[in-house]
């Protein structure tokens, strides 16, 4: 019964959210044509895979890859993030972390108007320092998620969270498939 509720709850916390994700970038880039419709998992998997190394061989070059137009700036992180499940992940935590800081520093502050009147260089510095490390935590997402998790069974929460990469995926192509078909 342990077992069971510890499935229910990785698949909640970390599979559900992770899934979704997944499905809107994956689905937005095959909408932009990011991504050539290959029909089978594997394929554009290879795509996102080969997507990365060019952009990861065009960085010194250019700032984004050249399949990537500049307004898809999330898509560019991604890619920046070794695109694939690692960069889902790692970009998922990074937006985690940055939405929290963000809050939590405004509500510091008393609101938004406070914080702006209260902006000053050492603030700004401050954001810059944060804002590396959370790029930083980002990039080590597994050392920041098994801080943030209670359990013993490690092993099912990073299944769950492949299993929602996964169906995201699967979902995008089928979403994709079923809307050019209309």
């Amino acid at each position: 019964m342990e077992l069971l509720t510890e499935v229910f709850r990785a698949a909640l916390t970390v599979g559900l959210p992770i899934c979704v994700f997944t499905l809107a970038m994956v689905w937005w880039a095959l909408h932009r044509g990011h991504f050539q419709e290959t029909g089978d998992f594997k394929g554009l998997e290879l795509e996102i895979k080969s997507m990365s190394k060019n952009g990861k061989k065009n960085s010194s070059k250019a700032k984004v890859p050249v399949s990537i137009k500049s307004s898809d700036i999330i898509h560019d992180k991604w890619i920046k993030f070794g695109g694939g499940f690692y960069g889902i992940a790692a970009l998922f935590t990074w937006l985690v972390i940055e939405v929290t800081d963000i809050v939590e520093m405004i509500m510091n502050f008393g609101g938004f108007f406070k914080f702006l009147q209260n902006l000053n260089i050492g603030l700004i510095v401050h954001i810059l320092i944060e804002g590396l490390t959370n790029f930083i935590a980002a990039i080590i997402w597994p050392v920041y998620w098994l801080k943030r998790i209670d359990t013993t069974q490690t092993w099912l929460w990073f299944i769950a969270a492949y299993a929602g990469y996964w169906l995201g995926v699967k979902f995008a192509m089928q979403l994709k498939s079923r809307l050019n078909n209309s």
